[in-house]
């Protein structure tokens, strides 16, 4: 086996592991929004010239923002080992994540340059997520008219 075909190989299990964990992470934190009596959260993410992150979030139901101070148990997974780890947080730092785990699904580098916004929302009464995404791009036009 090539190192090549080694690195595809983990690259392949990693991102597999990826998917399956936001699958897993998603079914947890709807249940912990359900449980909490949260009906909705917004998170805002805003990003330009390869930065960028959360910038606000909104919960309505529950206690508020208070209600995302629980701890949820998720799953990490690690890019060298392409192996699990159970992860304990805040139900806030694990939505964050989930969400920008969302956006890159469609969006992914949507940070960098010119960059993007856009929210992300929680719905746990239709369990759902939504992404409403904008990039963000310079545009130029040139002409040149010879006579």
């Amino acid at each position: 086996m090539t190192e090549t075909t080694a690195i595809l190989e983990q690259m392949d299990r990693y991102n597999q592991l990826q998917r399956e964990t936001r699958t897993e992470d998603r079914a947890t934190v709807m249940a912990a929004l359900k449980a909490c009596g949260i009906t909705k959260v917004v998170i805002r993410y805003d990003g330009y010239g390869d930065s960028g992150g959360v910038e606000a979030c909104t919960v309505e139901g529950g206690q508020g923002q208070e209600s995302l101070t629980v701890p949820v148990q998720t799953k990490l997974v690690d890019w060298s080992s392409a192996e699990t780890t159970n992860h304990t947080a805040p139900l806030s730092e694990v939505m964050e994540t989930l969400a920008m785990q969302y956006v890159a699904v469609e969006h992914s580098g949507w940070e960098n340059n010119e960059g993007g916004s856009g929210e992300v929302t929680f719905d746990p009464v239709t369990d759902t997520i939504t992404v409403s995404h904008t990039e963000n791009y310079f545009s130029h036009e040139d002409f040149m008219h010879t006579y």
